[in-house]
């Protein structure tokens, strides 16, 4: 049924599970596995004008960029050795909400399921935080698989 199957990464573990999933779905339907990463510029610009970090911006870029170097080899090890055919790539904006770079990415890989995983914040917090999840639901016109997270998971 399934193609091809995107999914967008980080380090938490609600995205962990989420991978674990897409790995299964593809796996199940002989799909490609697409894998990224999204380096959220606006943490740079938050964490060095907010003083929360003596590190200039370009140090800030260069370890995002490290770290999702990470998060992404570590996936297409994960997804390799469970014998799918995966490719991974780092989404960079130059401004852009994350949820808008994914959409973007999703609609130009020719992707037929996007699957995300969800922190299922409620409140105060989902109205401060935002939802990926959410958004992307809206912004792409394939099938979503949302993922949950397990209550209180990624604090």
């Amino acid at each position: 049924m399934y193609k091809h199957v995107f999914i967008a990464i980080d380090e938490s573990r609600t995205s962990q599970k989420a991978l674990d999933e897409a790995i299964g779905v593809a796996k199940v339907h002989g799909a490609l596995l697409e894998i990224a990463h999204a380096i959220d510029e606006h943490l740079v610009h938050v964490f060095h004008s907010g003083g929360v970090t003596t590190s200039n911006a370009n140090q800030l870029k260069d370890a995002l960029e490290s770290g999702g170097k990470g998060v992404l080899n570590r996936a297409l090890e994960q997804a390799q050795a469970a014998g799918v055919n995966a490719r991974i790539h780092m989404l960079r904006g130059h401004g852009e909400h994350t949820d808008d770079l994914i959409a973007e990415a999703v609609k130009n890989s020719g992707a037929d399921l996007l699957v995300v995983g969800s922190h299922g914040r409620r409140g105060v917090r989902r109205l401060l935080l935002g939802s990926v999840a959410e958004n992307l639901v809206r912004k792409v016109g394939i099938s979503v698989l949302i993922v949950r997270g397990q209550n209180g998971e990624d604090k």
